[in-house]
């Protein structure tokens, strides 16, 4: 039995972990649901007559992110389209203009499951997406008592029980809560233990892009803590602990553990989350480092300190640059994620949902040793994971099922350089329609087995009016099944 390697996990934040958006700090958790959801809910343009206006009309029953035909356009799109935006003018007249255009817009995402609105068809599976991101009762019951007792206390109490650190704690997880939303959400921290059960060597990278992630770190720190009220041991939650304590390992994220990627200095500075605008790195920590708070490492020296600080550390935080990739956007300037291809025992693994396959990515994988950029086809699956939100809000499991896919597609890339296999050779497909079907995520697998046949059918409910749905439904698709072809597994083949 081969050793089990040591995952690197990577993780984005907006989207890929958290729902909020740092862009909209206004914006509530279930607002930016509200914002992606909008964008999975598809239909066609209809109009009754030449006389009538042109309307969108949902053909799907429930959420995806995959278009299901090629004439489909999600509601979001028809929203954008309504109110597109303007890039030519005068600059406070485009600036106003669109300020306008994208408030319109917001206000048909933030209601587009309410009665009569154009999805309010989609209102139950949107109900239990949005239980699914909900803090548990008892949890919700405790948070406001605490910040019930605790609003009684004038400042002279607090300092004489000592409570000041404790207070500051609870405001501070309220604050975080105040929406009885999850902010890191459970399929994350379901990962971690999961992880922690199977014995499995890992390490977490926090990696926002401009992000400030201290209230997630906040959070996470209280989680390794124990102290997390949905991991604290009370009303009926798990006890969780990643401190040091009884034998585990310590994922609490110090501010020695955080780092500053500035890619046009070429440098990275450590042991703070302050970014500054000065050309001159120095000049803008010029206190940090004579207390010695922070270090500036040059481009030589940061591969060498980002290898040790993951040998040191079981959680690690590094914001790398937005504002140099937003000035020249392309994978070149993207996040930084450095392998070693010829290290057999670690495997590093990004998670985003900017992660594209046939765009630009928003992360650039470079082998540490060659300094080779490396093919966005030779790491999808393997060093890159491309997330959806939506698959992490509604599959407690499904980063660990992405984990078990790149370490099996790792470990098929090792096998063939063992055997001394060319990479030409290897990238011939082997694997047969039923297991690249079993490898699809959720989504994929009802585009490829369920739609083709239920969209049809839906169509014609929607047109024929049956009195009965449901059977109307279940003898088409039965009537009409050869519509999709399902591969055979391969036993059944033979």
């Amino acid at each position: 039995m081969k050793q089990q390697k040591k995952l690197v996990l990577h993780f984005d934040l907006n989207k890929t972990i958290i729902l909020a958006d740092s862009k909209y700090i206004n914006q509530t958790k279930e607002e930016c649901l509200q914002e992606i959801l909008v964008g999975y809910a598809w239909g066609k343009l209809e109009q009754r007559d030449e006389k009538s206006p042109v309307l969108w009309k949902l053909l799907t029953n429930n959420f995806t992110p995959i278009r299901p035909a090629e004439d489909m356009i999600s509601y979001k799109e028809y929203i954008c389209q309504q109110f597109p935006l303007k890039t030519e003018g005068d600059p406070d007249d485009i600036t106003e203009y669109n300020n306008s255009a994208i408030e319109q817009r917001k206000q048909l995402y933030f209601q587009f499951v309410k009665l009569g609105q154009p999805c309010m068809k989609l209102k139950p599976e949107y109900d239990r997406i949005v239980k699914l991101i909900t803090l548990p009762k008892a949890v919700i019951e405790e948070l406001k008592q605490q910040a019930e007792e605790f609003g009684f206390l004038n400042e002279d109490e607090v300092k004489q029980r000592n409570l000041t650190q404790l207070l500051s704690d609870k405001d501070m997880l309220n604050n975080l809560f105040s929406d009885n939303k999850y902010q890191l959400l459970p399929t994350f921290y379901k990962t971690i233990i999961n992880l922690k059960k199977q014995k499995r060597e890992f390490a977490i990278v926090f990696r926002p892009f401009g992000t400030d992630p201290k209230n997630i770190l906040r959070e996470f720190n209280k989680f390794c803590l124990g102290e997390h009220p949905c991991f604290s041991g009370r009303n009926n939650t798990p006890i969780v602990k990643f401190d040091g304590s009884k034998g585990t390992k310590n994922y609490i994220v110090l501010d020695k553990q955080c780092a500053l990627v500035y890619r046009q200095q070429k440098q990275l500075v450590t042991g703070t989350l302050r970014r500054t605008d000065k050309q001159q790195l120095e000049d803008g920590y010029e206190k940090e480092l004579e207390e010695e708070q922070v270090q500036i490492y040059n481009e030589t020296q940061m591969l060498l300190k980002i290898t040790e600080s993951l040998k040191e550390s079981c959680a690690l935080c590094y914001v790398d640059d937005f504002n140099f990739y937003q000035a020249q956007p392309s994978e070149q300037n993207a996040k930084q994620l450095y392998v070693d291809q010829q290290d057999a025992d670690t495997l590093h693994i990004f998670f985003d949902d900017g992660i594209q396959e046939n765009e630009n990515n928003i992360v650039q994988v470079t082998d540490c040793v060659t300094l080779e950029n490396l093919s966005r086809k030779r790491c999808l699956n393997k060093y890159l994971v491309h997330v959806d939100i939506l698959d992490v809000i509604k599959d407690p499991d499904y980063f660990i099922k992405q984990i078990e896919i790149c370490e099996r597609n790792r470990n098929e890339e090792i096998e063939r350089i063992e055997k001394g296999i060319p990479e030409e050779q290897a990238e011939i497909p082997k694997k047969s329609d039923w297991e690249l079907l079993e490898e699809c995520s959720d989504a994929d697998y009802l585009r490829k087995t369920i739609l083709p046949l239920l969209m049809p059918a839906l169509q014609l409910v929607d047109i024929e009016r049956p009195k009965d749905p449901l059977e109307f439904i279940a003898m088409y698709c039965l009537k009409n099944k050869e519509m999709v072809k399902i591969p055979q597994p391969p036993e059944q083949q033979e």
